[in-house]
C-alpha cells in the first residue's frame, strides 16, 4: 500500500510541474472502468479521493450512459454507478460511442486539466500516443492504478522546460553588453587562407593524349625530312668540289 501511494504521488507531481494539474481532479469514467470496479467490488466515489491523495470530482458524459444503457442488463449495474456522477456536455447532438466522446473531450481540454479512467486498453493507447499530459487510470488488482508517463508526455515536458529555462532574446543582448563591459570587444578572429595554387587543377587542364601522339608524329616526320634535305645539300657540296679539283687537275697536266 505504501509503495502504490509513494508510485502515485511522484505521477500526480509529474503532471502537476508539467501540465499544471491541480485539486479538484476532474476524473472522466466510462462503463468498463465501472464494471471493472464492480468486479472487484471497489467504491469509485469512497476509493478514488484516497488514492488521489485530494479532492476529485468524478464526471461522465452521456454518450458513455446510453452505450451502457444499449446493453441491457449486461451493464446495468455500471449504468447505475454512472448515473451517480456529474454529466460533462459533450456537445453531440446523437449519441456516439464512449471512446469517441472521451477523445473529444480530451481534445478540446488542455492537458493536465482531465484525468480518464477506463478499461478499454484501445482507448488508452490511442490517448497515449496522440495526448499528451492526460493521467490514466485503470482497475488492477482490486485497486484503482495510474499509468507511468508515456514518452509523448515526458518529451513534451522536457520540450517546455527547455523554453523556460532558455533565455529570451532581450536578456541575450544584456548578457552581451555586459561581456562587454566586463570583458571589452572579443577580437576579430582572421578567416584561415588556404595555402596553395588558386587556380584550376592542373590535372584538370591535362591535354589530352590523342593530341600529344599526333604532335609527336609530326614532330618526327619534319625531322626526317630536315635530315634528307642535309644529306643531299652534302651530297650536292661534295660534287662541286669534285668537280673543281678535276679541272684544276687539267690544268696542272696541260701547262
Amino acid at each position: 500500500m505504501r509503495k502504490r501511494q509513494k508510485r502515485v504521488r511522484k505521477l500526480i507531481s509529474f503532471y502537476k510541474n508539467n501540465f499544471g494539474l491541480n485539486t479538484p481532479y476532474n476524473i472522466l469514467v466510462d462503463g468498463t472502468f465501472c464494471k471493472s470496479a464492480l468486479t472487484f467490488k471497489v467504491n469509485i466515489s469512497d476509493q478514488m479521493p484516497r488514492y488521489m491523495e485530494g479532492e476529485v470530482n468524478i464526471i461522465t458524459t452521456e454518450c458513455i450512459k446510453e452505450e451502457c444503457a444499449a446493453f441491457g442488463t449486461l451493464l446495468y449495474g455500471p449504468l447505475k454507478i454512472l448515473q451517480q456522477f456529474n454529466v460533462q456536455h459533450c456537445k453531440h447532438s446523437k449519441p456516439v460511442k464512449a471512446a469517441r466522446c472521451i477523445q473529444s473531450i480530451v481534445k478540446k481540454t488542455q492537458g493536465g486539466q482531465l484525468i480518464v479512467a477506463t478499461q478499454d486498453h484501445g482507448l488508452r493507447e490511442q490517448l497515449r500516443e496522440t495526448h499528451p499530459g492526460v493521467p490514466l487510470l485503470f482497475m488492477a488488482y482490486n485497486a484503482i492504478n495510474m499509468e507511468s508517463p508515456t514518452e509523448l508526455s515526458k518529451g513534451t515536458a522536457d520540450k517546455e522546460l527547455q523554453a523556460r529555462i532558455a533565455p529570451s532574446e532581450h536578456q541575450m543582448d544584456v548578457l552581451k553588453k555586459l561581456k562587454v563591459q566586463a570583458f571589452g570587444e572579443e577580437p576579430v578572429k582572421k578567416k584561415f587562407k588556404r595555402k596553395g595554387p588558386k587556380g584550376p587543377n592542373p590535372l584538370s587542364c591535362k591535354k589530352s593524349k590523342k593530341g600529344e601522339k599526333n604532335k609527336a608524329k609530326k614532330s618526327f616526320l619534319e625531322s626526317a625530312v630536315d635530315k634528307r634535305k642535309k644529306r643531299r645539300k652534302r651530297n650536292h657540296e661534295k660534287k662541286l668540289n669534285n668537280a673543281t679539283l678535276g679541272e684544276h687537275l687539267k690544268a696542272a697536266v696541260n701547262s
